[in-house]
């Protein structure tokens, strides 16, 4: 009686988070959208590679280094410059120093601007909605799957 009981909260746990981050996925989306449909668009160069290392611990106890590099972008627009440090970093490198990339800014206020290409915008939905899309039916099928046993123990 208590496996069937474990089986169903861990299920309507997980079916939870799955529906939390599958509504996280649609409000970063949707953000990210509606920023580039009113985005002005120019070209930018890459004029430095920003290096953050951080440390973890794995399953045998040793520490694990990984640096992740983030691109600063300088960009030029009505004759002012301005830069920015992308969100997304990756490693390797996505990007080279001295590299021209595609910039997206608000018209309105140029320093909040983008690298607009499909991953630096969208790899957050993907990332979130991927995890949503595996946890939402696992979750309900053990909460299923439970709830069936629970039935056939009574």
């Amino acid at each position: 009686m208590h496996n069937e009981r474990l089986i169903t909260r861990v299920g309507g746990l997980f079916a939870l988070v799955g529906l939390v981050l599958l509504g996280v996925t649609l409000a970063l989306a949707a953000s990210t959208a509606s920023f580039l449909a009113s985005a002005q668009r120019t070209d930018g160069t890459v004029i430095e590679l920003t290096a953050r290392t951080s440390t973890t611990r794995d399953s045998d106890g040793r520490h694990r280094r990984s640096t992740t590099w983030y691109p600063t972008v300088t960009f030029t627009v009505a004759g002012r410059q301005y830069s920015f440090e992308s969100s997304t970093g990756s490693n390797p490198p996505a990007y080279a120093e001295g590299e021209a990339v595609p910039v997206a800014y608000d018209p309105a206020d140029p320093r909040d601007a983008r690298i607009s290409s499909f991953w630096s915008a969208y790899l957050g939905p993907l990332i979130t909605g991927g995890l949503g899309v595996v946890f939402t039916p696992l979750g309900l099928l053990l909460f299923v799957r439970g709830r069936r046993m629970a039935r056939r123990r009574a």
